[in-house]
């Protein structure tokens, strides 16, 4: 009885404390500007995130990187490059240029000054060219060289003398007819080898530390939904010759770079060429081969695409580097665009342009490639034949900073830099989620209930909402327990007393017969029916009533649940979906009757539908005032009431 009472009295005290002001409109606003307003010959900017629905906005960002110098020919005092095929870097800091078109290897120091070229290898008494290599890697001081049309990996050290070179292995794993043509090459801390081929569906293929051919590793999956599960099963119900030979197969994409992060996890960049894939371009492998970020609904990407020339442009992610800490970058080549994200995939910003943007430093006609270098990055653009270096801003420092502080635990050494942050650019949602958590970590609840709003993180804020509704019921425990107390027994009374009394509340028979409705529908149905006891006045307020309910559900959820958007938003489309759909079941039932020769009047049709829809107007009541006392994980039950309430509103229709 006690733990009863408690619950009760918990209940009672979230209520109070939403009523004091516990989801107090919010006095901070969210200054999210138009990315427009970037100055500088490129854009910077970055999305909002709605944690929710998964919705995203691009706002403003103040830069984080600016162009530091750009390397062609003409500035290393050599005639201007070819082709730029991939760029890499070791941990000397020097820069790889590899030309695939002329089979060069062009090496700069770690000030991006020219030192040397390898024009080709040397391999015994041979001499091995590489024209139409695509990849290049560089670990302890060897080079991997990925020779894409000679169907080989070349691997040298940096005076071109050839170690060992990597061909198609024979092993019954390798499919028939397979097309060996390495693209990218990737070396871990073992000198385990991932190679990745181009048409390869099966995933990289590895070596051994002693180059001997291990298997196929990280194989992307075809995105499959409902829709695709059942036109496959009808077609192979209902298939011809001919219908079989105008279908086309469902194959995964293909990996089109690899590179190894922290703890030898493999980092793969996947897209295609089409708007039928547009997420889930980054995976993050452990040795195992499994993915660990599970992001395959989650765009790496912009959304946006873009009408040039005639043609639609769409997304491709063909290069990927990261760093010591797993912060990632992925080169958008279409779009020549970087997007930077920290190893949790939280985007700190975008820069970089392509599509009409000209040819103004950092921007690219073709980007085909980047690598990171210290705190600089660099973008390979075949079209300008140069390597644009980009150098990290203050500012960006001190995201990057603040952010690792945060995802390694430390909130409260870096709620200062947080502060800083966001008076620097106010669009940081990263600092305000930062800053929820330090807030959350020092039991300043509203605090942080407020900048979790900021934020759009749901979690951080549910977590705050209740410690803060256990501070409130502690606070404020004797009140509560008198109240539950008072409410009670007053109630008790109350029913005894309109028993003895033999008091009647609803006095109009039409009135009782829409109450009785719920509990006792035959009986109640039955009266409107033969006694023309049903009220179409009574029966319009409830739909109005319905209508109301509904689009006021979609705004006033709490928080924690609340996934309005404005931007999409239509009213007319929800009176469609409520008064819309309700007069035509009315009307059809109707029309039926009449073709059928049936007994059934519009009048009745339409007073029982809407004496139907008090469950889910209840319902959705009772969930829009308990979303604002209780936490996602307490709220299960609510929504299995909810739904019950629905299957209900459709039984007495």
């Amino acid at each position: 009885m006690n733990r009863v009472f408690k619950k009760i009295a918990g209940t009672l005290a979230a209520f109070l404390f939403l009523v004091a002001g516990g989801t107090r409109a919010f006095a901070l606003s969210s200054p999210v500007f138009p990315i427009e307003s970037a100055q500088g010959p490129y854009e910077s900017y970055t999305y909002w995130y709605d944690s929710k629905t998964g919705e995203k906005q691009a706002v403003y960002c103040k830069p984080m990187y600016r162009v530091l110098q750009v390397i062609d020919g003409a500035s290393v005092g050599k005639d201007p490059f070819t082709t730029i095929s991939d760029i890499c870097t070791d941990e000397d800091h020097n820069t790889y240029l590899l030309d695939g078109t002329d089979s060069k290897v062009l090496i700069f120091d770690e000030n991006y000054e020219f030192q040397k070229e390898i024009t080709a290898f040397a391999y015994g008494s041979e001499t091995l060219t590489f024209e139409g290599a695509m990849g290049i890697v560089v670990k302890d001081k060897t080079i991997y060289v990925a020779d894409t049309e000679h169907k080989r990996v070349i691997i040298s050290d940096l005076e071109g003398t050839v170690k060992d070179i990597l061909t198609l292995p024979e092993s019954r794993l390798i499919p028939e007819g397979f097309a060996y043509k390495p693209i990218k090459v990737a070396v871990d801390s073992t000198n385990t080898i991932y190679v990745a081929s181009d048409g390869s569906y099966y995933g990289a293929i590895v070596y051994s530390p002693e180059k001997e051919f291990m298997g196929f590793f990280g194989a992307n999956t075809v995105p499959a939904s409902l829709s695709s599960v059942l036109n496959t099963i009808f077609d192979r119900l209902f298939s011809n010759d001919i219908k079989k030979g105008a279908s086309l197969l469902s194959l995964p994409y293909q990996i089109n770079d690899l590179v190894v992060g922290p703890d030898d996890f493999i980092y793969t960049a996947s897209a295609g060429n089409s708007s039928t894939y547009t997420n889930g371009q980054v995976h993050v492998l452990n040795p195992g081969g499994k993915d660990t970020i599970g992001k395959d609904s989650f765009n790496f990407a912009d959304t946006k695409i873009t009408i040039y020339a005639q043609k639609a442009q769409y997304q491709s992610i063909r290069s990927i580097d990261v760093d010591a800490d797993g912060f990632f970058y992925i080169l958008d080549v279409r779009y020549g665009r970087v997007f930077w994200y920290d190893k949790n995939c939280n985007l700190l910003c975008v820069f970089g342009g392509s599509v009409g943007n000209g040819t103004q430093r950092g921007t690219f006609v073709n980007s085909v490639a980047l690598a990171i270098n210290g705190s600089d990055l660099l973008v390979a653009d075949n079209a300008g034949k140069s390597i644009t270096v980009f150098s990290m801003t203050e500012y960006g420092a001190k995201v990057r900073n603040a952010q690792l502080k945060t995802i390694n635990g430390y909130f409260s050494d870096v709620e200062a830099e947080w502060q800083e942050i966001v008076k620097e650019d106010a669009n940081s949602q990263l600092a305000y989620c930062g800053l929820a958590k330090n807030a959350l970590m020092k039991k300043e609840y509203k605090t942080a209930m407020d900048y979790a709003k900021l934020a759009n993180d749901r979690t951080i804020y549910a977590k705050a909402f209740k410690g803060a509704r256990t501070e409130f019921a502690e606070k404020w425990f004797g009140v509560i327990a008198f109240a539950v107390v008072f409410t009670v027994t007053g109630l008790g009374f109350f029913l005894v007393y309109k028993r003895k009394k033999n008091i009647v509340l609803i006095k109009n028979e039409k009135a009782v017969v829409l109450k009785e409705s719920v509990f006792h529908p035959f009986r109640s149905f039955g009266a409107v029916k033969e006694k023309n006891m049903g009220s179409s006045l009574l029966a319009t307020v409830l739909l109005v009533l319905f209508y109301v309910v509904s689009a006021v559900s979609d705004v006033s959820f709490g928080f924690a649940y609340n996934t309005f958007n404005p931007n999409t938003y239509n009213s007319f489309y929800m009176f469609l979906r409520t008064v819309g759909l309700v007069v035509l079941w009315v009307i059809s039932n109707w029309l039926v009757c009449v073709l059928l020769g049936g007994i059934g009047k519009l009048k009745e049709i339409y007073t029982v539908t809407c004496y139907s829809l008090m469950p889910i107007i209840f319902s959705t009541l009772a969930g829009i005032l308990l979303s604002h006392i209780l936490v996602p994980d307490e709220f299960v039950f609510v929504s299995i009431f909810m739904t019950v309430c629905v299957c209900y509103s459709l039984f007495l229709i």
